[in-house]
């Protein structure tokens, strides 16, 4: 997946001795299985978790798309620390995402944010493939008609194609 974020942050993170790298190293995460949640509420930004250069690292992000597909970009990051044991929540006005951002920059917890409600991820491959003229046609006319990239329509309709097989195979068996 490609990724985007702010390099003068970038820069400031790793000039941090809490944090010690930038977004550029963070993007190791996802080359290896790693954890990711979802936050708790709008706007939609997602925490991963994973090792980078041999350290356990936490990175929130925002799925965004433009005219070549999705891409994530990064809102801040951090080393993981261990919890605290004498954590509570707190009863809180829901701060916007910007808030969290800052929040987590400064190095507060903000776990109370997100669903802890995870599951693991692993890397996306890149894959070729070759399609007749026709067919992109055909698929690019599907992706204006649902406002959608292409590559969103291929992926959807291979994953339908992919449920209604196994369902087929269960139905068999």
């Amino acid at each position: 997946m490609r990724s985007r974020f702010d390099k003068s942050k970038s820069e400031r993170l790793r000039k941090n001795p809490k944090r010690g790298i930038g977004f550029e190293e963070v993007q190791e995460i996802f080359q290896h299985p790693y954890f990711e949640d979802c936050r708790s509420d709008n706007p939609e930004q997602f925490r991963a978790i994973g090792w980078v250069k041999g350290k356990l690292f936490l990175v929130i992000y925002e799925v965004r798309e433009d005219e070549e597909g999705d891409y994530y970009h990064f809102v801040t990051l951090w080393k993981s620390t261990p919890r605290r044991k004498n954590f509570m929540k707190k009863t809180y006005n829901k701060p916007t995402a910007d808030e969290i951002a800052d929040m987590a920059d400064k190095g507060e917890n903000i776990s109370r944010y997100f669903t802890n409600k995870g599951k693991m991820k692993y890397p996306t491959q890149r894959v070729n493939v070759d399609f007749t003229v026709e067919m992109l046609k055909e698929l690019d006319e599907m992706a204006a008609e649902l406002n959608i990239s292409r590559q969103a329509v291929i992926k959807s309709y291979l994953q339908q194609a992919l449920d209604q097989h196994k369902l087929a195979k269960s139905k068999a068996s």
